[in-house]
């Protein structure tokens, strides 16, 4: 065996001196922790390691003897002294070990090189009543021999793996799942973060610090409260001391995560009481029935250590943990937690990442192992990649994860579960690495131990605004005040409706360019699956994009033929000609992993169905309308037994019936361009695919469509008013705020109260919120495209009865207004003929707020006030106004703007205006019967 190469060991990252320590450490644990238990306290005066021996050892004697071990690398200077200083140390840690490990019987110095003969003479030399031993490269040499021959490879030889080997490595895992794993959109979850507090990342045990700090604070107020009597003195110094335990093991603790010493942090938690004694538990009852201003303290101070307890077993809970699995249904970020967890960060490199979908049936996890290369060589077995890894960690100071991603998609499953239960006691000897594997709920059982630790990931949650929020800056998409679908809280969904939406990302484009349907987006998502499997087919079996169509195609057929929602692994095989081929050359992994199709548990080995329901309807619908032409199509689609199958009872019904329904919706316009689906059944499929057709893009709706929805509009249907609420600023969308408008303005004020005000009441949480968003923007300066057609959705909203909202609603008007006037008092001129006067009210506020905000020169503004004062003189003034008004609010906004604009703006108040009001003149703007009994109060 070659002699150990110490020149490559001193360049390994994070430095001689504390690799040295670490290898000792290993060592010793590895020959001879089944002999007694190795300890390494934090701060441990004068040895780094000690082991007291409970069973007879041939090298270290018998049961009592107690082992000791102080590891130095020395630099030392050419003659090879120890000189002084460090002489002075060594004896040092000899007289410290002796006064606060007196049970110690054996003290070791162990240095790489062999001292002197006059530093041994004088080592020799020293009193103590421990023996003395000197352990050297020698000693390593010869203890690196059984379970300890692995650190030969990960310290001197071929398993060292640097951080830049492991950068390398993490590219090539990523290469294959670069198209969905997209870093600057990555948004953290709670299971994430679950496991960076097993990787011991500092950030995420911060609280341990933080509590440590609460407790003296407590503890502090405490002892500075008057004096207690004699009898409670003495408990609650006893609370006090076991307050300043508390902090100082949260501190300990918290160190060790920080120092990255896995050892230490196992030895410290070991350590620590698991329950408060009794007298320090009642203490608080105690002193508060005694009404003691310290026993609201102590309370606190208890409560504070018993929080310590709890925190400080979930970081023993996470510590020990050494199997991990990510459970989530199909789309919901496995594979980019995966790539994320194992990508380096600024304390850590990367980590390993492994996919499922390379175990085929008769593979072992060394050929897993085997795809991992360190020096141009594959890893010979899964135990020799962890111990490479698990000494990466100790060098780099932090536990490190190896990820197997998609149990599910290995050719077989059930392979998993006794092969991860061996590798859970093998992982005992590597505390640096912690296994995380995913996979999804349907094959737990299949492929899990009983009793892993699971976490689990059900979608964004309460992180969505802020995924979508990143998604859409990586993306480039201006969503500004679009009410999102639903379905973007998906984290798939969410990526290819991004990636629909803008693909090149080049520049900003805003909520036009959203799909206005599902068809669009799944339309894209399959040509770039398509794309994606033929670029990354194997030379050995060529697939290109029309070999994918096909694919989908006779899975559809499947599907639709059997009237079933899924389809047994063999059948799909035949189905795509898959029989012979390898498992990792098969069209039906390809389907798998690019997320198209699901594996599900059944008795014949394993079925697949498609990811979604939504888009098993769209690959059957597509199939459809390729077999059917236009003419055959719309003579089947009216068909009884079609019928039947789209909208039959349950036992008729095909179990992707509302599906295939919702995509014909969408694809039929694409592919017969004079029709409708809706046009082309008869009910009860009509109303249904006429509402689904409110999802179309502008592009595949008619007039007779849009007619038919406004109608709903007009019966106060919800869903219509939501999706309306969503285009409000599409332009040229035929459901925009302009049809709303249409809608609403020819409306008698009962009428519109009944369906519109009441909607408006009902989500008025959301509309303020939103309202707010607005305001804010707009005082920032921020305009879009569109912002128009959103001030006269907000407009519309002023007829709410609700007051908070009505103010805010004329408060984002008035900041409208002062990023585009023109746009305000042209809409103010709009809202004055509405039959509510809130509306016309509002806005001339609004507006008149704008126009006191002008007072200085601005010859940009004097022509829209000129259009303004024209339309109100129009509006409000002579016998032919068209909207005559006698609101007394309105008057004097009017009145107000028009001396203003006398002062500032001359040339812009129309001479029918002239003198017509002013605040010494009492005519109204619209003469008034004589007659009226209320003539004078409302002038």
């Amino acid at each position: 065996m070659p002699p150990l190469n110490w020149d490559n060991f001193a360049r390994l990252p994070g430095g001689p001196e504390r690799n040295f320590e670490m290898l000792c450490r290993g060592i010793i644990r590895h020959n001879y922790g089944s002999f007694g238990v190795p300890q390494a306290l934090p701060n441990q005066p004068g040895v780094e390691l000690h082991l007291k021996l409970d069973l007879r050892c041939d090298a270290l004697g018998e049961p009592g003897r107690w082992w000791g071990w102080q590891c130095k690398w020395y630099e030392l200077p050419a003659s090879g002294a120890l000189g002084t200083t460090r002489r002075r140390d060594i004896e040092k840690g000899i007289r410290t070990t002796e006064a606060h490990v007196p049970g110690i019987t054996d003290w070791v110095l162990w240095t790489r090189r062999l001292l002197t003969k006059a530093d041994q003479t004088w080592f020799a030399g020293l009193t103590s009543r421990m023996a003395l031993h000197l352990w050297t490269a020698d000693e390593i040499e010869n203890l690196l021999v059984g379970q300890a021959s692995v650190y030969r490879g990960t310290y001197f030889g071929e398993l060292v793996l640097t951080p830049d080997m492991l950068q390398e490595q993490h590219e090539q895992s990523v290469a294959p799942i670069r198209e969905r794993w997209q870093p600057n959109a990555h948004q953290t979850v709670d299971a994430e973060r679950e496991l960076r507090c097993m990787l011991g990342e500092t950030d995420s045990w911060h609280a341990l610090d933080t509590l440590a700090a609460d407790i003296r604070l407590e503890a502090q107020a405490a002892e500075a409260s008057p004096p207690v009597p004699a009898l409670l003195a003495s408990e609650l110094k006893e609370a006090l001391d076991a307050a300043r335990l508390s902090a100082d093991a949260l501190e300990h603790v918290a160190g060790g995560i920080s120092d990255g010493d896995i050892d230490l942090l196992r030895d410290e938690l070991t350590s620590q009481p698991r329950d408060l004694p009794p007298s320090v538990s009642t203490a608080p009852r105690r002193l508060r029935s005694g009404n003691h201003r310290a026993g609201l303290y102590v309370t606190n101070v208890v409560a504070g250590c018993r929080e310590a307890l709890r925190l400080l077993a979930d970081v023993e809970a996470a510590f020990s943990s050494r199997i991990v699995a990510v459970v989530a249904p199909a789309g919901c970020g496995k594979t980019q937690l995966a790539a994320q967890l194992t990508s380096a960060i600024d304390a850590r490199p990367n980590g390993v990442l492994l996919h499922g979908r390379d175990l085929h049936a008769n593979h072992t996890l060394d050929n897993l192992a085997g795809r991992v290369a360190i020096a141009t060589q594959p890893v010979q077995g899964m135990e020799r990649l962890l111990a490479a890894v698990d000494a990466a960690g100790q060098r780099a100071r932090h536990r490190l994860p190896v990820v197997i991603d998609g149990l599910n998609e290995s050719e077989d499953p059930r392979m998993w579960k006794p092969l991860l239960a061996a590798l859970e006691a093998t992982l005992a000897k590597y505390p640096y690495v912690l296994l995380v594997c995913t996979l999804r709920q349907e094959f737990i059982n299949e492929a899990l131990p009983d009793g892993t630790r699971s976490v689990e990931i059900t979608g964004y949650g309460e992180d969505a605004f802020e995924a979508i929020q990143k998604h859409f800056h990586y993306w480039m998409i201006d969503a500004t005040d679009a009410s999102l679908p639903e379905f973007l809280k998906h984290p798939l969904t969410l990526r290819l409706f991004c990636e629909v939406t803008n693909p090149t990302r080049q520049t900003v484009v805003g909520i036009d360019a959203m799909p206005g349907s599902l068809t669009a987006l799944f339309d894209r998502f399959l040509d770039q699956v398509a794309e994606r499997i033929a670029d990354l087919s194997p030379l050995a079996q060529r697939y290109y994009a029309q070999d994918v169509r096909s694919a989908l195609t006779s899975v559809a057929q499947g599907l639709w033929n059997a009237r079933s929602r899924s389809i047994d692994v063999g059948e799909l095989r035949r189905l795509l000609g898959d029989e012979l081929r390898p498992w990792n050359q098969s069209l039906v992994r390809a389907l798998e992993h690019e997320g198209v199709l699901l594996r599900i548990p059944s008795e014949s080995g394993g079925a697949y169905v498609p990811v979604y329901d939504r888009l098993g309807g769209h690959i059957i619908a597509s199939a459809l309308l390729a077999k059917h032409g236009q003419t055959s199509f719309e003579t089947w689609v009216r068909d009884p037994s079609t019928s039947a199958l789209l909208a039959g009872d349950y036992k008729e019904r095909h179990p992707f019936a509302d599906d295939v329904l919702f995509s014909f919706v969408g694809q039929v316009p694409r592919r017969f361009n004079t029709k409708q689906f809706w046009q082309l059944v008869d009910e009860p499929l009509r109303s249904v695919a006429l509402f689904a057709a409110a999802r179309l893009e502008a592009a595949y709706l008619d007039v007779a469509t849009v007619d038919a929805l406004l109608d709903l509009v007009r019966e106060g249907e919800p869903g219509l008013l939501k999706q309306v609420w969503e285009l409000r600023g599409t332009l040229n969308h035929p459901l925009n705020a302009e049809a709303l408008d249409s809608v609403l303005q020819p409306m008698g004020v009962a009428d519109r109260d009944l369906f519109w005000t009441e909607w408006v009441r009902m989500n008025q949480n959301e509309i303020l919120r939103d309202l707010e968003h607005l305001s804010r923007r707009w005082r920032n300066g921020g305009t879009r495209q569109g912002d128009v057609l959103r001030a006269r959705w907000v407009m519309w909203t002023l007829t709410s009865t609700v007051r908070r909202l009505r103010d805010q609603a004329t408060l984002a008007l008035y900041w409208f207004g002062r990023v585009d006037p023109g746009g305000l008092l042209s809409l103010t001129v709009d809202s004055l003929p509405i039959n509510d006067a809130y509306v016309s009210e509002r806005m001339l506020a609004a507006a008149y707020g704008v126009v006191m905000s002008h007072q200085l020169a601005d010859t940009t503004f004097e022509d829209p006030l000129q259009r303004f004062l024209a339309g109100v003189a129009n509006a409000l003034v002579g016998p032919y106004a068209t909207a005559p008004t006698m609101h007394h609010l309105s008057r004097l906004y009017v009145r107000g703007v028009i001396v203003f604009a006398a002062k500032f703006y001359p040339g812009s108040l129309p001479p029918e205006l002239c003198g017509a009001w002013s605040f010494t003149e009492r005519a109204p703007v619209n003469p008034i019967a004589k007659s009226d009994p209320r003539a004078d109060e409302l002038k």
